[in-house]
Parts: C-alpha cells; sequence; structure tokens
C-alpha cells in the first residue's frame, strides 16, 4: 500500500481539476474531494495525537474488520460527518493550507507510539497500526472517484 505522504501528493497533483465534476461518478467536485480527504488525514492524525492509551476500548467491529480485509470502502455508502465536510466555497485558497498541514500531520503520525489510537465515527477505537491502513483506504478511495471523475 502506498505511504500516506505519496497518497497526498496525488491529491495535490489532482489540484488543477478542482472544478471539474462528472455526475456519472459523484455529485461534487474534485476539489470537494481533495479538501475532504485532507480535513479527514487532518482530523484523524490529530485525533491520533493526542488519544489517551489507557483509554482505549478493544473492540470487535464487523465494519472495520471488513474494510480492512478488502482494502476499500464501497462507494454511496457513507454520509459525511460535519467536521470533515468541506464548506461551500471550496478552492485553491481553502485547500492550499489543508494541504500543507496534511503534510506536517502525515509526518509527525509516522514518530506517534503504537499505543495510539484513534476513535472513528464507525470504525470505533482504531489503534495506530490499523489507523495508518484505515486513513490511506479512505484516501485511495477518494482518490480512484476523483481519477474516474477526471477519465475522458
Amino acid at each position: 500500500m502506498k505511504t500516506l505522504a505519496t497518497l497526498v501528493t496525488e491529491l495535490e497533483n489532482a489540484l488543477p481539476f478542482l472544478e471539474k465534476k462528472n455526475e456519472a461518478f459523484s455529485q461534487v467536485t474534485v476539489g470537494w474531494h481533495i479538501e475532504h480527504t485532507l480535513l479527514y488525514i487532518i482530523k484523524m492524525i490529530t485525533a491520533t495525537e493526542h488519544s489517551n492509551p489507557a483509554e482505549y476500548k478493544k473492540t470487535f467491529n464487523w465494519k472495520r474488520s471488513l474494510v480492512l480485509t478488502m482494502g476499500k470502502i464501497p462507494r454511496g455508502k457513507a454520509r459525511v460527518p460535519s467536521s470533515v465536510n468541506p464548506g461551500d466555497e471550496v478552492s485553491e485558497t481553502t485547500i492550499k493550507p489543508l494541504l500543507e498541514k496534511a503534510k506536517q500531520k502525515v509526518e509527525l503520525f509516522e514518530t506517534l507510539s503504537s499505543d495510539k489510537y484513534f476513535t472513528h465515527p464507525v470504525f470505533e477505537d482504531v489503534k495506530l497500526n490499523k489507523a495508518r491502513r484505515v486513513i490511506a483506504i479512505h484516501t485511495i478511495h477518494h482518490i480512484k472517484i476523483i481519477n474516474d471523475i477526471l477519465k475522458p
């Protein structure tokens, strides 16, 4: 699986197409997918960074297990939480600072101890080793949608 740094670069490379839209694949623009994914990366890594390992709750979560086993997220099944939903104005001006912050967070993510975790609204508590994979799978999910939108 590609590194998060490589995936963030792929998102950055799609910036010239941020206003492109193809409703056969998505109701929103490439820019929306970029911004949403960057917000998600930043939020999940920040939550991991600030987590208290003593509060981690180990649970079986079939949705988490399914996504980790399949290595992908089914399209059109999830609802976007407001905390990672881009605003009405998606532009290079809103995306560029998020891109820089995501790059910093991805770098920081590699230095965190393995007992850190984040709490996901669907997958519950996810420890660092699986957290890296969940974030990568989510990012790849949106990169695939972007690539479909950009197909001739």
